[in-house]
């Protein structure tokens, strides 16, 4: 019989050592998945205070979850630097991020990292972009609202690549302190990096322009996107999209896209030489054209 026991017992051992079920353990608000394919874990964090954002974000490993409940307001820059991976992402979501607490000149969420999925919350306040992408690539962002920065309100830029913006709005961004030059609803510009793609998304009344592409050295997709009267701003050149600048030869691609009440174009090649595909897209009511050197 002792033995008919140990037998059994080590067949139970190989039989839940071959499993492929997750165990959940639950510790307040934190759900902990321990996977017996990797000695990292998986955790889903409902988050209501900064310190608590501060902690799941700084301790973040692919597969997270990281759900903010309610207005949370920044004292910082807040940092996404950790990375996922192609088929476990970091997703960080919900609720509302005040950066109106951000010192200086400074930006207010920063994504740095690489296979993130933010989506669903507002980030609003900011002293200069509420929301850049830099470094990092494979990113989605879907659902985002970016209001009343003092810069552009989602940006790409440093090297930042195969980014997907989808579903995004960006509004009433301006920077006051320069006559609303520089804030646009939207910006892929001078340093962003390859296949960047923005789709359905809606830029309007900011300061600027709705999407500037100035300089940036690689092609940029926009896709059923619409930009409304952006230009608030005394200094600000008010093109729905700007596809680029003097001296480049970049082919912009621009798809069943839509602009209106523009202060100046609603789409501006703005001295951009290189083969801009305009494809189902128009608009009305600009101030000044609605093709503006496009070749």
């Amino acid at each position: 019989m002792k033995h008919l026991k140990i037998a059994t017992l080590a067949l139970l051992s190989m039989l839940l050592g071959s499993c492929e079920k997750d165990v959940l353990e639950t510790s307040g608000n934190e759900e902990l998945l321990v996977t017996s394919e990797s000695s990292l874990s998986q955790k889903n964090s409902t988050v209501t205070t900064l310190a608590a954002l501060k902690s799941a974000v700084s301790s973040a490993v692919a597969g997270d979850v990281i759900t903010i409940s309610g207005t949370i307001k920044l004292d910082g820059t807040l940092t996404l630097s950790k990375n996922g991976t192609s088929s476990s992402k970091i997703t960080f979501q919900g609720g509302v991020i005040d950066c109106s607490g951000v010192p200086g000149t400074g930006r207010g969420v920063a994504l740095t990292g690489s296979y993130w999925i933010v989506r669903d919350m507002t980030i609003k306040n900011a002293p200069d972009n509420g929301l850049i992408l830099q470094n990092g690539g494979f990113n989605t962002v879907s659902n985002v609202k970016t209001l009343t920065n003092k810069d552009t309100g989602l940006q790409i830029a440093n090297g930042s690549h195969d980014n997907l913006i989808t579903g995004c709005y960006s509004a009433n961004n301006n920077d006051t302190a320069n006559g609303g030059e520089n804030a646009d609803g939207f910006a892929c510009k001078q340093t962003g990096g390859k296949n960047n793609k923005f789709e359905g998304c809606t830029a309007e009344s900011n300061s600027d322009d709705g999407w500037d592409l100035y300089e940036q050295p690689y092609t940029v997709i926009i896709n059923k996107c619409i930009a409304k009267t952006n230009g608030k701003g005394a200094n600000g050149d008010g093109n729905g999209f700007k596809l680029g600048s003097a001296g480049q030869k970049i082919p912009h691609t621009v798809t069943n896209c839509t602009a209106t009440n523009n202060k100046k174009n609603g789409y501006d090649g703005n001295g951009n030489t290189g083969k801009i595909t305009i494809t189902g897209s128009g608009g009305s009511g600009n101030g000044q054209s609605l093709f503006s050197r496009i070749f």
